[in-house]
């Protein structure tokens, strides 16, 4: 603390004192855990001033408080890179789990379909039948879902108008959302919309995206509005948005991560592949809370505009 920087010996050989016309001054050290010195807090004045006790004891607390944000702050990033680190290790794991287990399984559940249809030939037991058949289907589907987000195939990238891919991707889910009592509205606001995808891997993320906001919507006036737009020359952007409850802030941050599923039966991997198939496409897919729901945001590279694109007409909206 010096009160008189004219008259301190200490200030006498810091000329940059004078120049920054700093007449008396108050300096609180801001320590880290580990002992280091990581700056200092100031209080100063232009003229002389005897700093009084509780100006001390001011600078002293918030001093304080900005080493407990510095330490917060660094064990935030350390938390946030092991986290990441233990998603790779997981995905690592999983895939050499899902190598093995997929020749496994597939081999006995074929024998076992075959044995269930030979087995259930009385038209009594059709139904037994048909339950037990199902119940080997999802578990393949399983196996089927466990190879692709852990070994994803290489998208077979060809020229496709994305409107297309969505508006063909809508009517195909048209009637499960009829069957929850929710209303799909689809807006097509861009013509340009070219993009080189694997239209088969698009739909796939289109179905998974769509399928989770049917069932958020799943209430007495369900609606899932999607929306096509360019907000520049190089991406466009599907934004599929419901009127669910939305997504819990302690949990937005899962959101993909294989395993992790809110839904009571649920894999956590519908949501991983998609993520994997956007990357692969050089694309962004990310979660937000909107003002009535949850809002997915799924971002693709747009193809140089064809001459073609002016005359592809823009309709408004569609609902089903």
């Amino acid at each position: 603390m010096i009160n008189d920087t004219k008259q301190d010996a200490r200030a006498n050989v810091l000329d940059a004192i004078y120049d920054a016309n700093i007449g008396s001054y108050l300096g609180m050290p801001v320590y880290l855990s580990n002992g280091k010195m990581f700056g200092t807090v100031c209080a100063i004045d232009p003229e002389p001033y005897a700093f009084n006790d509780q100006e001390i004891e001011a600078i002293e607390r918030l001093s304080s408080l900005v080493s407990v944000i510095l330490e917060n702050a660094t064990r935030s990033s350390y938390d946030e890179y092991n986290d990441k680190l233990m998603r790779l290790e997981k995905l690592a794991l999983l895939g050499q789990l899902s190598a093995g287990l997929a020749h496994e399984l597939r081999n006995p559940m074929q024998s076992v379909r075959g044995f269930v249809q030979l087995l259930f030939e009385d038209k009594k037991e059709e139904h037994y039948r048909d339950i037990v058949l199902g119940e080997l289907d999802r578990i393949n589907d399983l196996v089927s879902d466990f190879l692709l987000v852990t070994q994803p195939t290489a998208p077979k990238r060809v020229d496709h108008d994305l409107k297309q891919i969505v508006t063909d991707t809508v009517e195909f889910i048209e009637s499960e959302a009829t069957l929850h009592n929710v209303e799909i509205t689809l807006s097509l606001k861009t013509p340009k919309t070219h993009v080189s995808v694997d239209e088969s891997q698009i739909k796939q993320v289109l179905i998974n995206v769509l399928k989770n906001a049917i069932e958020a919507g799943c209430k007495e006036k369900g609606k899932v509005d999607i929306e096509v737009n360019t907000y520049n020359d190089h991406e466009v952007v599907i934004e599929v948005t419901d009127n669910g409850s939305g997504i819990p802030i302690s949990i937005i941050g899962r959101i993909g991560e294989p395993f992790f599923s809110t839904k009571e039966g649920g894999t956590g991997l519908g949501l991983s592949i998609s993520q994997r198939i956007i990357q692969e496409h050089k694309g962004t897919i990310r979660f937000e809370n909107g003002e009535d729901g949850t809002k997915v945001i799924i971002g693709l590279p747009l193809l140089e505009r064809k001459a073609s694109d002016d005359e592809l007409p823009v309709r408004e909206s569609y609902a089903y």
